[in-house]
């Protein structure tokens, strides 16, 4: 991490000695040499760290580094914030602007006292290395005590006995199968998953067993390291054919050249069917290097990767089949950990007393084999008492640091970390500011991974798009692990494994880079940067000051912040989602350098007209608070790049929430930084409809209560939004059209459209959007069949239809939707018949059909969609139910192919959830079973309902809960945590979430 700092503040000084001579006026020299001097230092530091694992003065020298670098972006902040009165569009324009400022030579003078200072610290360090014999480099070390301790954490995996592996069986069977089976052409498979799911014990059990040794005529295993030689793979490999098959070795084996080895790899293996085992593969590079060393004969020959990268498969020409390896379920991981912990005289039995303590802590492994069996066996020689075992559960993360029987679990987990690059890395150990068991939502975490200034710029895409491709190759990499995907293939909620998390929490403490609030005292002396509260926090200490700080981000809804905000000068992040504020707090105003502000889910009515200070500003969230207009202030927030501010509510509909925007001021399209801006109700403003047309920088827009008069004002407006990806038309009621006749040239890059008003035609201009992902229309009354005009968008994967067609046949032609994957129609009151062409929606995956209380029976058709997984009926009358019954039904022989079909009513004065088909392929019961899966709770409050969607997915029996949909408010806040439910009597691995509220 101190190479990271390092790396910031170089890039900001290149920024300032970019500038004119006259801007910096002295002080310039004094910042290319401290440019200079970091330059060196940061051409030592790779080694400094990687060897500082083990030496503790050379930790204390890279700390000395980390924090020189950050005192000095602090000195450069601040500088660039004093004197720039006019803010622009980014870093280079604030100094700029500075220029105008900086008048006095006090001002001057007092920075280059304090760079001097700076620059004393540099030279002071920098002499400090010469004690470490510290190497200059600039390439990734390849050094063989790099290799020495990559390999020796994989050595145990590769001899376990059989009687230590614990669910292997199915897996093995699988591998076994695609390996003796298949084409005769030459193929490979791979096996994914994170570091210690058992991915090379997996695989060395299949590779010793008797059907692959029979079935194979030459064997070989290469470990591959991250510092990978093709010459040494290609050596390896080579060697174990040779010695597997008991020929001698050639004399010359170390002194061939790559292209020797090749030559006698191919000749050995012409007329062999072969097997090689390629173990944890970090870079396709490695397999390119060598991958013509191994020959087509068209003799049913295999190679097997592991690997942690989930798109290795992709990069291999050859892959026929990719095994992703899970956790170990609850069962299994038990049985794991009994036979770890409790040896000899227990004989694989939990003591009673020790049972939930120990239940606790096989939790925190969350399935994974590695670290049930290094966690079991420091157990095993701890003694049997719950306050023993309960100091392990509490202070895992010091184990982990410190404890030798951990050593080989934290060295697998860790070097994931270890391999990313630079900015990855700043962005991974930020995930430790979330809590245990949080689900973490991509476009929050992306946008605070912008403000932290994580994310570098990159010509051609927008910083969202460089965060998403950081986001994804975290994924790649196993690193993080999706809990949610949405119909577009995007990460929609995703969280980091519990050890994982305990390691990167670990190492931004030591890092001072991000600290947890969690009731322990911090030392007067921490330079805190960044801070998060989680919910059992308790308060942060009172006397505490925090001059340093950069970031406060609270996930607490009991945190009072009752100290303010005074002792946080250098704040630029700030999160108070769920946070117990009835008001704007006013301190807040004099936080000149703060980038971001969430104040989601809190109960503020307004925003004061001096929010103008924070000049700064780029991200205001107000989303879900009770805020229903701006102040004029807000207009001279011209950084401001996103202002988020809806809230829904479902008192009109259960099924679909109503939108409340706000009323903004005259002046904003002043903001032409804004690229979100969602929702802005306009009522009877004309004027504001066609200010908005100034924002040309907008991505995503929500108008509110239009007008049917404001339609040449709204088309105006659109002509000029040339770059929208999104956008959410509501108009002032149901029953008000709004005309797009005079709309010329519509946003050609329009993703998401959601229009919620009366049309008396379907705009043809939908039709021509080639881009157009999800389609929702409400209220539209169509005369005409929607689908017919519909079904050649090219790229539509979602659409949605809500009492916006009158008409009584719904019609899809063969071809049409080639994209859509979810179809929802709902409240089409005169809908009779829906007919389905074979070859139409062949994706399609979920069909909703909502409170069609004339529809006679499902789709004509339905039959020919073969990917379909779910049918959800809301509110559908008993007689079309019944036409679809298990084996009475006289559709059900069209039906019953789907995965799931659910029936949702209301009964008793509860909302019933009943499951008429789940699996019939693999169940033989022909009744249905029912249980109280829906369970809706309304909390009303003053003003109205604030709702959060929230569904969980149980997999048990009976009446357990499946799907929780919670209306709530702060009195009820524990039901409103963003995390995986755990439940004392059902385990938490049977959860998982499965839908969560749009928007983000």
């Amino acid at each position: 991490m101190a190479m990271i700092a390092v790396q910031v503040v170089l890039e900001k000084l290149a920024s300032f000695v970019a500038e004119e001579t006259r801007f910096l006026g002295g002080v310039r020299g004094g910042i290319v040499e401290l440019q200079d001097d970091l330059y060196s230092m940061k051409s030592f530091l790779q080694d400094a760290e990687e060897r500082s694992e083990s030496d503790q003065g050379l930790r204390a020298w890279v700390k000395q580094v980390r924090d020189v670098a950050y005192d000095a972006e602090d000195i450069l902040e601040e500088f660039m914030l004093r004197f720039a009165p006019s803010p622009g569009s980014g870093f280079t324009h604030y100094l700029r602007n500075s220029c105008r400022s900086i008048r006095k030579l006090s001002a001057r003078h007092r920075l280059a006292v304090q760079l001097q200072s700076i620059k004393a610290r540099v030279r002071a360090i920098s002499e400090r290395r010469n004690a470490f014999s510290l190497n200059r480099i600039d390439m990734p070390s390849t050094s063989s005590a790099t290799v020495e301790k990559w390999h020796a954490p994989r050595l145990a995996a590769l001899y376990l006995d059989e009687a230590d592996v614990v669910g292997i069986e199915n897996p093995k069977h699988q591998l076994v199968s695609w390996l003796v089976e298949g084409e005769e052409k030459l193929s490979s498979i791979s096996v994914v998953g994170m570091g210690g799911l058992g991915k090379t014990t997996l695989v060395k059990k299949v590779y010793d067993s008797h059907p692959i040794r029979r079935s194979f005529d030459a064997h070989s295993w290469v470990t591959v390291s991250k510092s990978f030689a093709a010459t040494e793979l290609l050596r390896v490999a080579l060697q174990g054919f040779l010695v597997t098959a008991n020929e001698p070795v050639p004399d010359n084996l170390q002194s061939m050249t790559d292209l020797q080895l090749i030559d006698a790899l191919r000749n050995y293996l012409r007329r062999r069917r072969y097997v090689i085992v390629l173990d944890d593969v970090w870079n396709v590079n490695a397999w390119e290097t060598i991958r013509y060393a191994f020959p087509d004969c068209n003799c049913g020959s295999r190679i097997i990767f592991t690997t942690r990268l989930s798109n290795l498969a992709e990069s291999i020409e050859n892959t026929s089949h990719v095994y992703e390896l899970q956790a170990l379920p609850e069962n299994e991981a038990w049985t794991l950990f009994c036979m770890k912990a409790f040896r000899g005289e227990h004989k694989a039995v939990c003591p009673p007393e020790l049972e939930e303590m120990s239940r606790n802590i096989l939790r925190k492994c969350e399935g994974l084999p590695l670290a049930i069996v290094a966690i079991g066996g420091l157990l095993s020689k701890k003694k049997n008492e719950g306050l023993e075992w309960k100091k392990v559960h509490d202070c895992l993360a010091t184990e982990l640091k410190s404890n030798n029987d951990l050593e080989s679990l934290r060295r697998i987990l860790q070097l994931s970390y270890d391999d990313l690059p630079y900015y990855l890395k700043q962005c991974y150990l930020y995930l430790s500011v979330f809590p245990e068991d949080y689900l973490i939502k991509r476009m929050k975490m992306i946008r605070l991974w912008i403000v932290e200034r994580f994310v570098e710029e990159k010509p051609g895409f927008t910083m969202e798009e460089v965060a998403e491709e950081y986001l994804n190759e975290l994924v790649n990499r196993s690193l993080i692990q999706v809990v949610e995907m949405n119909y577009f293939n995007r990460v929609k909620t995703c969280r980091v494994h519990d050890l994982m998390r305990e390691i990167i929490q670990m190492k931004s403490r030591e890092e001072s880079f991000v600290m947890i609030a969690n009731g322990t005292r911090i030392g007067r002396n921490e330079k805190v940067r960044r801070l998060s509260i989680h919910e059992n926090s308790g308060e942060v200490q009172s006397d505490m000051r925090f001059p340093y700080l950069w970031s406060l981000l609270s996930f607490s809804s009991h945190h009072s912040f009752e100290h303010g905000f005074r002792n946080y000068k250098l704040l630029r992040v700030l999160n108070l989602d769920r946070a117990p504020l009835s008001s704007f707090l006013p301190e807040l105003i004099e936080l000149i350098h703060l980038r971001y502000l969430s104040l989601r889910w809190t109960m503020i009515r307004e925003l004061p007209e001096s929010i103008r200070k924070l000049k700064y500003l780029e991200i205001l969230d107000l989303k879900r608070t009770f805020v229903s207009s701006l102040p004029a202030g807000i207009t001279q927030l011209t950084c401001l790049c996103q202002l988020r501010n809806y809230r829904h509510s479902f008192q009109s509909s259960l099924f679909f929430p109503d939108t409340h925007g706000m009323r903004v001021p005259s002046g904003i399209g002043r903001l032409t930084s804004l690229q979100k801006l969602g929702s802005v109700e306009v009522n009877e403003d004309y004027e504001l409809v066609r200010e908005l047309g100034k924002l040309t920088s907008l991505r995503r827009l929500g108008i509110l209560k239009l007008r049917e008069e404001q339609g040449m004002d709204l088309c105006y407006t659109l002509d000029r939004l040339k770059h929208l990806t999104a956008l959410y038309l509501v108009s002032l009621n149901n029953t008000e059209s709004l005309q797009f006749d005079s709309l010329s040239s519509p946003p050609k890059y329009l993703q998401r459209l959601y229009l919620k008003c009366s049309l008396p035609a379907l705009p043809g201009w939908i039709a021509s959007l080639q881009y157009i992902s999800k389609l929702v229309l409400q209220y539209s009354n169509l005369k005409s069949d929607p689908l017919k005009a519909l079904q050649k968008l090219p790229s539509l994967v979602v659409l949605e239809l809500r009492q916006a067609y009158a008409g009584e046949e719904l019609c899809c032609d063969p071809s049409g939707f080639s994209k859509l994957k979810k179809l929802g129609l709902h409240e089409l009151e005169r809908l009779r018949s829906i007919r389905i062409a074979k070859g139409s929606m062949p994706g399609l995956e979920r069909l909703d059909i909502t409170a069609c209380t004339v529809l006679e029976t499902v789709p004509d058709g339905i039959e020919y969609l073969k990917n379909i997984e779910d049918l959800v009926l809301w509110y559908m009358p008993s007689t079309f139910i019944k036409t679809i019954e298990r084996y009475r039904g006289e559709d059900f022989r069209r039906v019953k192919h789907i995965t799931t079909i659910t029936r949702i009513y209301e009964g008793r004065g509860r909302w019933v959830s009943e499951t008429l088909l789940a699996g019939i392929k693999n169940k033989t019961s022909t009744a249905p079973r029912r249980s109280l899966n829906l369970a809706l709770v309304r909390v009303c409050i003053d003003l109205g309902v604030m709702p959060r969607n929230r569904m969980v997915e149980a997999g048990g029996q009976g009446d357990e809960v499946d799907m929780v949909r919670v209306f709530f408010t702060s009195s009820v806040r524990d039901l409103a945590t963003n995390r995986v439910i755990k439940s004392p009597s059902v385990e938490a691995n049977r959860y998982r979430p499965v839908a969560a509220q749009q928007g983000s």
